[in-house]
């Protein structure tokens, strides 16, 4: 009686999971490829992305860069390869591949991705954050109004990088505080930038030069700012250099070129903002959580590590009454007033538009920056290399040998190949709720692991019926036989999927992309399979034993019982 109630927990479990199975199952209408039209049988609908190979997707190439002089190694490209699988697992997309091609370009293609402007975001963001004291905003002055200065950062005119300049100004300067014009309407003006009449490059020099001729000045083209001016060399700061490789806009020293500052975009309100060098980096970061402030207002808390909480206590102590820009990916987020000594290591990056975009930047944080940067070089939608054609021959040479199995069975074990039968079934319902369930995307190659698994599905099955059919020939009840059939069919079932799930293992590690679906398929269906076999067939036969007719010699698949 106890093993009875054993028997029917195990089914009632089994019953659960396919309901589950079907739930996710059941969501969409089927578009196969086997009709033109969705198959639509009442609630049944499609639930499994197809992959690349047979939907399309998007395909983006991202071009390294060197940053400061450092050079792009095979090396910093193969973790940077990792990094961007790891940014894509966290965003949820399927059978990504990403792989290196012959000019050192990153190639990533995301089948069926219903969000590719987000990935495309996510992906190439090289996540260097950096901590830089604002050293003042851009403006232009016409007249008795003004107006930003703005930048963006996809734009490269030669002369002026880019920087956005009102045609019609009459001066562009540089003021400490853009808060404090708004707010209050005055200003303290740090420097002037102003074209060299010789060279035609942009200067900044201190706001006291002398020998400005402003009615003379050129007004008519944006690069060519105050050109009619006598430029004292002992108050020039520097020179504004835009460099197409690294797409930085530089200010350096008019001597030596040495960097001074660096002009980045505010996110904020798309300002031309010069930041002075970078105090403190992400690779002291311990930790960021995107969320919300007490006043509601969306934010990502970042805690720094060791010897981070020392430099960020410094910076904050020796600068009170600053601006500190918060600079991630070149952008600068926020840039809180320092108004105290922060001795915690704590910070938090505020400005946000919306919560997803804040849960980004956690992602790119928590995966660890880039170790090259990485420009988006190319970004197309691609279509199926092999198509719904492949899928429909594919699917049917899947039903096809599912229906050879159950023939087999039925003709060789009788009423044992019900079982069997109904253990495919099954199988087949739960393989497909778990791929709906986790969202994945299906290839050829996870098409053809899915085949193979259900002729390796029937293998449990082969070798515990002909166990039960051995004990049946010698004379045992059908219980009993069934019994140590199942025991002594478990040592060879068990080490026959274990060499089968080794083998997967390391196709899924040292494979790429539908190498790897086809690895996961086959781990999963061995895993599936057998656990059907070994509790759910061995639980109905055991009830279905107690049946009279069922319990047969010739319903179990013996044509008659050997003498003793």
């Amino acid at each position: 009686m106890r093993n009875k109630k054993v028997h029917i927990t195990i089914i009632a479990i089994f019953i659960a999971i396919i309901s589950v199975s079907l739930y996710y199952i059941l969501t969409e209408p089927i578009k196969l490829g086997l009709l033109k039209e969705p198959i639509n049988l009442g609630l049944l609908k499609e639930s499994i992305n197809l992959g690349l190979d047979l939907k399309g997707g998007t395909q983006i190439i991202l071009k390294p860069t060197e940053r400061e002089g450092e050079e792009v190694t095979s090396e910093k490209l193969e973790v940077a390869i990792g990094i961007i699988r790891d940014r894509i697992d966290r965003l949820g997309i399927s059978e990504p591949l990403v792989t290196k091609d012959l000019s050192n370009n990153i190639v990533i293609q995301l089948p069926g991705v219903k969000d590719p402007d987000t990935a495309k975001e996510v992906i190439g963001k090289t996540a260097q954050l950096e901590f830089r004291l604002v050293e003042g905003t851009f403006i232009s002055i016409k007249g008795q109004s003004w107006d930003i200065v703005k930048f963006d950062p996809k734009k490269s005119d030669p002369n002026k990088g880019q920087l956005i300049i009102n045609p019609e100004a009459d001066r562009v300067i540089l003021i400490e505080d853009i808060n404090t014009l708004i707010n209050s309407g005055t200003v303290n003006i740090i420097a002037e930038l102003v074209t060299d009449p010789e060279t035609g490059e942009l200067i900044l020099v201190r706001p006291d030069l002398v020998g400005a001729d402003e009615e003379n000045s050129d007004t008519e083209d944006s690069s060519k700012i105050n050109t009619d001016i006598n430029i004292d060399p002992e108050k020039i700061i520097g020179k504004i250099i835009y460099d197409p490789e690294t797409r930085e806009l530089l200010l350096v020293s008019g001597e030596d070129e040495s960097e001074v500052g660096e002009i980045l975009v505010d996110s904020r309100n798309d300002a031309a903002t010069l930041v002075g060098p970078a105090l403190l980096t992400g690779d002291k970061l311990a930790k960021a959580i995107a969320g919300y402030d007490t006043y509601g207002e969306i934010r990502v808390a970042l805690s720094f590590k060791g010897e981070g909480i020392d430099t960020f206590a410094k910076i904050t102590s020796e600068n009170i009454g600053r601006n500190l820009a918060i600079v991630l990916d070149e952008e600068i987020k926020s840039a809180p007033y320092i108004k105290v000594s922060i001795p915690d290591g704590e910070a938090e990056i505020t400005g946000i538009g919306s919560i997803e975009e804040a849960k980004n930047v956690e992602l790119v944080l928590q995966t660890g920056a880039l170790p090259v940067n990485l420009h988006i070089e190319e970004s197309v939608t691609v279509g199926p290399t092999l198509g719904m054609d492949s899928l429909t021959r594919g699917l049917y040479a899947g039903i096809i040998g599912f229906i050879l199995i159950i023939i087999f069975m039925f003709f060789y074990y009788r009423g044992l190949g019900i079982f069997s039968a109904l253990g495919l079934i099954i199988y087949i319902i739960i393989f497909w709720g778990i791929l709906a369930g986790i969202d994945a995307a299906l290839t050829l190659p996870g098409i053809a692991g899915i085949i193979l698994t259900i002729g390796m599905a029937v293998d449990a099955n082969v070798i515990i019926f002909e166990r039960i059919k051995e004990e049946i020939i010698k004379s045992k009840s059908p219980r009993i036989a069934i019994g140590d059939g199942f025991k002594n069919a478990i040592r060879t079932i068990v080490d026959s999927n274990v060499t089968t799930l080794i083998t997967a293992a390391a196709l899924y590690r040292f494979g790429t992309g539908p190498i790897k679906g086809f690895a996961v398929t086959l781990s999963l269906g061995v895993v599936i399979s057998m656990v059907i076999s070994l509790l759910f067939t061995r639980s109905i036969i055991f009830l279905m034993a107690g049946i009279p007719r069922m319990a047969a010699p010739g319903f179990l698949g013996v044509r008659r019982r050997s003498s003793e």
